[in-house]
């Protein structure tokens, strides 16, 4: 395999001592090679709102569509 296998992470929560930022802290430490576990939060991500879709993506939802197309 010429690149590593991307995966996009995404924690269910994001409180502190929270077990899925736990989780995914493991995943990424214990992933092997040519593994690449990417973590995107997802707390700036707006719930889907059709009006401001038309308006154009916020930031935060570019950002997740363009790590989702690199993985």
């Amino acid at each position: 395999m010429d690149s590593p296998l991307r995966i996009v992470a995404l924690a269910g929560s994001y409180r502190s001592g929270s077990l899925n930022k736990a989780l995914l802290a493991a995943a990424i430490d214990e992933s092997p090679e040519p593994v690449d576990v990417i973590p995107f939060y997802l707390r700036a991500v707006p719930l889907y709102d059709g009006d401001l879709e038309a308006e154009g993506d916020p930031e935060a939802v570019r950002a997740l569509k363009d790590v989702v197309r690199a993985a």
